[in-house]
């Protein structure tokens, strides 16, 4: 084997985990992993092995050896509506090429033999926007005169905690709509469907076989975010970008259920849920890979495009104000001298209201002290006295709380104008979705260290229910994950904020992203990435040399 990447073995335990169950899914042999303890999250953190992904103090790198400057991404503010590729122009050609020589037969396909499936959330701003879609998606059938296709909302489907992870909905496809349909099409609330491109898309592919269609992605240099799979050539495998929409059909569908069924899904980490659900399809080369379709667009610059993707930055009404975002700073002492500075260097003059909590008290910060003792892992201690800091401050109604590592690198304007878009008078608990054990009756939870968003009410709610950290060192973020499920408090997903670095992603998938958030410094230059990706107008032009450099590489 390979020696393992630098700074694997201080990879925290939730991707060590998963990482070695990636291994036996991959043919291409894995890094070799070190120190994965067994057993139930809680054992596993008291043996000091739980996750370190999303705490400030560990210390810990994430990322990969080789290559991992920001000059291999691109800028949002550049290339949020790029032209489509070369690659995709060949692709759209032979395509066209395939149907001319009669190799792709065309297939009489109705409308109602589509099931569309958007991955919505109960989220009242949310399950507006599928609502919207729906709507969209009936008007265009009714102008076709045909009959109205199934429109499903995800969130409505099923009531358990798993259902946004869409494998354990598919037995519940197969039986409902496999006598009469052809396919499955999922999407998210922003992708905006041209319905005949659509029907002419899919009437390419012969529906008695099996087929996984959507805009691939792949890695350019193998990530922690998935668990370092393919890494003697990441770009080797290809999954869907949901934004573009992608589609199962129902053979597929079918034969999935049955493997469902024979075998339950792994009581495993969901982090990048496109990308599991691209291996768990691939089923080590017993599956379909994923055909890239050249018409699933995440873009509106060419006339062939079924579908496209809203990229935008949500305003519903005026930005939040600065005064109603509170910001807290997770930090501790070794972390004072270069992971602070970074923080004022860049983000901290867009907060009006911030405060560092670490475990020493240092007036030229300045920080507090919570009294809570550092730990090397986890801070559940320190996040909830943070909480109630917040709550029990009588003279303090402000709406949001934010919370965040000393090495996040965050929008606090672009933060403005999301939290528009929601109602602190619910209870909002926002920021980057992760899943543990969903298969098995596990929870979501929001990732600690693209920043988690908390409205008041949701910390009220919480706080009101005694659900407490078994430990100082528990796993702040899963803890909190497990606190509001029992409650019933779903988390809302963001894919605007990040766990990870710029270079941990695809750069189509940024490309149609304003991102809010990224996280670790490892082996990158902080302030050069919050001034490419992440700085207001205004800052931006003062750093335009350094990103013309990326728009020329663009």
């Amino acid at each position: 084997p390979r020696a393992s990447p630098q700074g694997v073995q201080d990879v925290p335990w939730p991707l060590r985990i998963s990482a070695q169950l990636r291994a036996s899914q991959s043919r291409i042999p894995t890094q070799r992993r070190t120190g994965a303890p067994a057993g139930p999250p809680r054992e596993r953190a008291r043996r000091g092995g739980r996750r370190g992904e999303a705490r400030s103090c560990l210390g810990s790198p994430l990322g990969t050896s080789g290559d991992t400057s920001t000059s291999s991404a691109c800028p949002v503010s550049c290339c949020s509506f790029g032209l489509a590729s070369e690659d995709t122009k060949k692709e759209v050609k032979q395509s066209q090429d395939l149907e001319k020589s009669g190799i792709s037969r065309k297939n009489d396909l109705d409308l109602k033999e589509i099931v569309f499936v958007i991955q919505s959330q109960s989220n009242s701003f949310h399950a507006k926007r599928a609502e919207q879609l729906k709507k969209s998606i009936f008007k265009q059938a009714a102008d076709l005169t045909q009959e109205l296709p199934s429109v499903l909302l995800l969130h409505q489907l099923a009531k358990q905690e798993g259902a946004w992870t869409i494998l354990p909905l598919l037995p519940h496809f197969s039986v409902t709509y496999s006598r009469n349909s052809s396919w499955i099409f999922f999407c998210e609330e922003e992708t905006r469907i041209q319905i005949p491109k659509l029907l002419g898309t899919l009437s390419r592919y012969d529906p008695s076989k099996e087929w996984f269609l959507g805009k691939a992605l792949h890695d350019e240099e193998s990530t922690i975010i998935h668990h370092y799979a393919f890494s003697e050539n990441p770009t080797v495998f290809k999954y869907p970008d949901f934004a573009a929409g992608w589609a199962l059909s129902i053979p597929l569908v079918n034969k999935l259920t049955k493997r469902l069924k024979s075998e339950s899904l792994k009581s495993d980490f969901t982090i990048d849920l496109k990308h599991e659900i691209a291996l768990y399809i691939w089923d080590k080369g017993g599956g379909p890979p994923l055909t890239p379709v050249p018409e699933f667009c995440t873009d509106d610059v060419d006339f062939y495009c079924a579908t496209t993707f809203h990229s935008f930055l949500p305003l519903c009404g005026k930005p939040v104000k600065k005064e109603d975002i509170f910001v807290a700073v997770k930090t501790c002492k070794k972390f004072h001298g270069d992971r602070i500075p970074i923080v004022k260097q860049t983000w901290e003059s867009q907060a009006s209201l911030i405060e560092y909590y670490s475990d020493y008290s240092e007036n030229s910060i300045p920080t507090v002290d919570l009294g809570i003792p550092n730990t090397d892992r986890g801070h559940c201690g320190k996040t909830f006295a943070i909480l109630e800091r917040f709550l029990n401050r009588s003279q303090d109604k402000t709406a949001w709380l934010v919370i965040v590592d000393d090495d996040t690198l965050i929008s606090i304007s672009r933060l403005q104008h999301l939290l528009s878009c929601y109602d602190s008078g619910e209870p909002v608990f926002l920021g980057e979705r992760y899943g543990y054990g969903l298969g098995t009756g596990g929870y979501s939870y929001i990732t600690g260290g693209g920043g988690m968003v908390f409205s008041r009410e949701a910390i009220r709610r919480l706080l009101a229910s005694k659900c407490r950290c078994y430990s100082n060192d528990a796993p702040d973020d899963m803890v909190l994950g497990m606190c509001f499920s029992g409650l019933g408090i779903p988390v809302t997903h963001s894919p605007l904020f990040h766990q990870a670095r710029p270079v941990d992603y695809p750069k189509d998938y940024l490309s149609h992203q304003v991102p809010i958030s990224f996280h670790k410094h490892w082996n990158i230059d902080p302030v050069k990435v919050y001034f490419t990706w992440l700085a207001p107008t205004e800052e931006a032009k003062a750093r335009q040399e350094t990103q013309k450099g990326f728009r020329e590489e663009l």
